[in-house]
Protein backbone atom coordinates (compact mmCIF):
# COMPACT_ATOMS: atom_id res chain seq x y z
CA UNK A 1 0.00 0.00 0.00
CA UNK A 2 2.87 2.12 0.89
CA UNK A 3 4.16 1.61 -2.69
CA UNK A 4 1.06 2.72 -4.31
CA UNK A 5 0.47 5.65 -2.58
CA UNK A 6 3.98 6.46 -2.97
CA UNK A 7 3.58 6.09 -6.87
CA UNK A 8 0.62 8.00 -6.57
CA UNK A 9 2.17 11.33 -5.09
CA UNK A 10 5.50 10.45 -7.08
CA UNK A 11 2.96 10.70 -10.77
CA UNK A 12 1.61 14.03 -8.73
CA UNK A 13 4.87 15.14 -8.50
CA UNK A 14 6.28 14.71 -12.03
CA UNK A 15 3.16 16.04 -13.65
CA UNK A 16 3.52 19.41 -11.27
CA UNK A 17 7.32 19.65 -12.52
CA UNK A 18 5.94 18.75 -16.22
CA UNK A 19 3.80 21.35 -16.31
CA UNK A 20 5.92 23.96 -14.81
CA UNK A 21 8.33 23.16 -17.40
CA UNK A 22 5.89 23.20 -19.93
CA UNK A 23 5.07 26.73 -19.22
CA UNK A 24 8.28 27.79 -19.47
CA UNK A 25 9.65 26.15 -22.43
CA UNK A 26 6.61 27.52 -24.17
CA UNK A 27 6.53 31.06 -22.71
CA UNK A 28 5.26 33.62 -25.66
CA UNK A 29 5.95 37.36 -25.43
CA UNK A 30 3.10 40.33 -25.64
CA UNK A 31 2.97 43.40 -27.96
CA UNK A 32 0.70 46.40 -28.12
CA UNK A 33 -0.93 47.52 -31.29
CA UNK A 34 -1.83 50.97 -31.19
CA UNK A 35 -5.35 51.61 -33.07
CA UNK A 36 -6.14 55.00 -34.94
CA UNK A 37 -8.80 56.60 -36.99
CA UNK A 38 -9.39 60.18 -38.57
CA UNK A 39 -12.94 61.44 -39.09
CA UNK A 40 -13.35 63.29 -42.31
CA UNK A 41 -14.74 66.80 -41.72
CA UNK A 42 -17.02 67.06 -44.78
CA UNK A 43 -20.41 68.64 -46.11
CA UNK A 44 -22.35 67.18 -48.53
CA UNK A 45 -25.47 68.16 -50.36
CA UNK A 46 -28.11 65.41 -49.91
CA UNK A 47 -29.83 65.89 -53.55
CA UNK A 48 -27.75 66.81 -56.42
CA UNK A 49 -29.68 69.71 -57.87
CA UNK A 50 -32.65 72.15 -56.80
CA UNK A 51 -34.44 74.62 -59.16
CA UNK A 52 -35.50 78.17 -58.37
CA UNK A 53 -38.63 78.89 -60.30
CA UNK A 54 -39.42 82.31 -61.09
CA UNK A 55 -42.98 83.42 -62.52
CA UNK A 56 -42.35 86.92 -64.61
CA UNK A 57 -46.24 88.64 -65.10
CA UNK A 58 -45.17 91.76 -67.17
CA UNK A 59 -48.69 93.51 -65.88
CA UNK A 60 -47.20 92.74 -62.27
CA UNK A 61 -45.72 96.21 -60.95
CA UNK A 62 -43.37 93.57 -58.03
CA UNK A 63 -40.27 92.36 -58.15
CA UNK A 64 -40.59 88.64 -58.50
CA UNK A 65 -39.17 86.44 -55.99
CA UNK A 66 -38.48 82.66 -55.63
CA UNK A 67 -37.64 80.21 -52.82
CA UNK A 68 -35.96 76.47 -52.85
CA UNK A 69 -34.39 74.90 -49.49
CA UNK A 70 -32.27 72.31 -50.31
CA UNK A 71 -30.94 70.30 -47.63
CA UNK A 72 -27.07 69.41 -46.60
CA UNK A 73 -24.95 68.15 -43.78
CA UNK A 74 -22.05 68.53 -42.31
CA UNK A 75 -19.59 66.13 -39.77
CA UNK A 76 -20.94 66.16 -36.64
CA UNK A 77 -18.78 69.52 -34.94
CA UNK A 78 -17.43 70.51 -38.56
CA UNK A 79 -17.88 74.15 -39.56
CA UNK A 80 -18.80 75.49 -42.73
CA UNK A 81 -14.84 77.78 -42.95
CA UNK A 82 -15.83 79.14 -46.32
CA UNK A 83 -19.04 81.30 -46.62
CA UNK A 84 -21.61 78.78 -49.05
CA UNK A 85 -21.77 80.65 -52.24
CA UNK A 86 -22.79 80.19 -56.09
CA UNK A 87 -20.67 80.52 -58.69
CA UNK A 88 -21.56 83.29 -61.51
CA UNK A 89 -23.90 81.07 -63.87
CA UNK A 90 -23.43 79.88 -67.51
CA UNK A 91 -25.03 83.86 -68.67
CA UNK A 92 -22.73 86.18 -66.19
CA UNK A 93 -22.92 89.79 -67.76
CA UNK A 94 -21.18 92.83 -66.10
CA UNK A 95 -21.76 91.96 -62.48
CA UNK A 96 -25.13 90.06 -62.91
CA UNK A 97 -26.21 86.43 -63.12
CA UNK A 98 -28.74 85.97 -66.13
CA UNK A 99 -31.08 83.87 -67.32
CA UNK A 100 -30.96 83.16 -71.35
CA UNK A 101 -34.26 83.10 -73.31
CA UNK A 102 -34.60 79.37 -74.77
CA UNK A 103 -36.71 81.52 -77.91
CA UNK A 104 -34.00 84.39 -78.38
CA UNK A 105 -30.42 83.62 -77.33
CA UNK A 106 -29.68 87.49 -77.39
CA UNK A 107 -32.69 87.93 -74.80
CA UNK A 108 -31.20 87.59 -70.80
CA UNK A 109 -33.23 88.61 -67.45
CA UNK A 110 -30.70 89.49 -64.90
CA UNK A 111 -31.25 88.59 -61.49
CA UNK A 112 -29.76 87.72 -57.94
CA UNK A 113 -29.37 85.13 -55.34
CA UNK A 114 -29.27 85.12 -51.63
CA UNK A 115 -28.29 82.14 -49.44
CA UNK A 116 -29.17 81.56 -45.52
CA UNK A 117 -27.07 80.44 -43.68
CA UNK A 118 -23.84 81.94 -44.90
CA UNK A 119 -21.79 79.58 -42.56
CA UNK A 120 -22.93 76.95 -40.20
CA UNK A 121 -21.93 73.67 -38.36
CA UNK A 122 -22.54 70.39 -38.86
CA UNK A 123 -24.62 67.81 -36.26
CA UNK A 124 -23.91 64.54 -38.25
CA UNK A 125 -25.36 62.78 -41.23
CA UNK A 126 -28.75 62.41 -39.87
CA UNK A 127 -29.39 65.82 -39.26
CA UNK A 128 -29.60 68.02 -42.33
CA UNK A 129 -29.28 71.90 -42.51
CA UNK A 130 -31.77 73.47 -44.77
CA UNK A 131 -30.04 75.92 -47.15
CA UNK A 132 -32.77 78.86 -48.00
CA UNK A 133 -31.94 80.05 -51.84
CA UNK A 134 -34.18 83.58 -52.08
CA UNK A 135 -33.60 84.88 -55.82
CA UNK A 136 -35.21 88.04 -57.41
CA UNK A 137 -35.73 89.17 -60.53
CA UNK A 138 -36.41 92.93 -60.52
CA UNK A 139 -40.20 94.17 -62.17
CA UNK A 140 -37.80 96.73 -63.96
CA UNK A 141 -35.65 93.98 -65.82
CA UNK A 142 -38.41 91.71 -66.99
CA UNK A 143 -41.56 93.88 -67.67
CA UNK A 144 -39.94 94.60 -71.25
CA UNK A 145 -38.18 91.31 -72.14
CA UNK A 146 -38.50 90.65 -75.42
CA UNK A 147 -39.75 87.82 -75.73
CA UNK A 148 -42.53 85.40 -73.93
CA UNK A 149 -40.07 82.26 -73.50
CA UNK A 150 -38.84 80.11 -70.81
CA UNK A 151 -35.32 81.57 -69.44
CA UNK A 152 -32.86 79.30 -67.50
CA UNK A 153 -29.38 79.59 -66.51
CA UNK A 154 -27.66 76.97 -64.36
CA UNK A 155 -25.50 78.22 -61.04
CA UNK A 156 -23.05 75.97 -59.08
CA UNK A 157 -23.74 76.46 -55.01
CA UNK A 158 -19.94 75.09 -53.03
CA UNK A 159 -20.25 73.92 -49.41
CA UNK A 160 -17.15 73.56 -47.85
CA UNK A 161 -15.55 72.85 -44.27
Amino acid sequence: MKKVAFLAVSVVVVACIVSAMGGVAFAGNTSTLTVNATVKGTCEFNTASSILQFTLDPSSSADAVATVAPTFWCTKGTTVTTPIATDTGLHYSGTSKQMMSAANISEFIPYTIDLAPASTTGAGKSTPIKLTITGTVLNSNYINALAASDYSDTVVITIAP
